[in-house]
């Protein structure tokens, strides 16, 4: 073989060489910064954990990039799309204008045809159960998973997805939160049941009570006592 083809073949061989050298550099760097953004991630993840989920929000930036990014912005938006439903559940709980419905300053003002109490009463009501019912909802696997099953990710990302939320967020948040939510969902519908059959009673005997020294006053004691048994069951 002359001189020039030994040339032309270790060339070719010294190209092939440099081009698999480059391609496994690239390959290389490619797997670090894989593994990089799932660092990031999981770091990101961890600050979410120690949020308290019934007065922090979790919309956050996104830190990450590329499916990891599509991960991290799926766990944020459900996690931050729990917390707004839960607060609203505990701002109806705290509702000053629920604990005044029943006093003789509103008697005196929406009385006797409560039109803007019985609806305000209704309205609540709706708005309560329908949170409820979403945050019952959200605390399910199936609906955990199915927040990332429409991204229609590879199945890697999937299961990054339900190992930080099904076995780390959502197992210690929304396990906690559920039992809180049972008790609350028992105790706000039986005042907002209560308060309107209260209200109805008053609507149906309207001219059968006044108020008084800042107190509500029968023209019946039979009416006094329905009224009674009424509050006995929110006391």
């Amino acid at each position: 073989m002359n001189t020039k083809k030994k040339n032309t073949k270790r060339n070719v061989i010294i190209a092939v060489i440099a081009f698999l050298v480059v391609i496994g550099a690239i390959l290389v760097y490619m797997l670090i910064t894989d593994l990089k953004q799932e660092d990031i991630l999981r770091e990101e993840v961890s600050t979410l954990v120690d949020k308290d989920i019934t007065k922090d929000r979790y919309n956050s930036s996104i830190k990450t990039r590329g499916d990891y990014a599509v991960v991290e912005e799926a766990i944020k938006s459900y996690l931050d799309e729990y917390s707004v439903t839960f607060q609203e559940v505990l701002d109806i709980m705290d509702d000053k204008e629920l604990v005044n419905m029943l006093s003789a300053e509103n008697y005196s003002s929406d009385g006797p045809d409560f039109a803007k109490s019985k609806k305000y009463l209704s309205d609540t009501k709706t708005k309560f159960n329908k949170a409820l019912d979403r945050l019952s909802t959200m605390t399910s696997s199936e609906e955990i998973m199915k927040n990332i099953e429409e991204k229609k990710l590879d199945t890697y990302y999937t299961d990054l997805y339900k190992e930080l939320m099904l076995n780390g967020i959502a197992e210690n948040d929304f396990t906690s939160a559920k039992t809180d939510l049972e008790a609350a969902s028992a105790s706000i519908n039986n005042l907002l049941n209560t308060e309107e059959e209260v209200i109805n009673l008053l609507v149906a005997n309207k001219g059968k009570w006044k108020i008084q020294d800042n107190k509500i006053v029968f023209d019946e004691v039979a009416i006094l006592n329905q009224y009674n048994e009424l509050i006995k069951k929110i006391a």
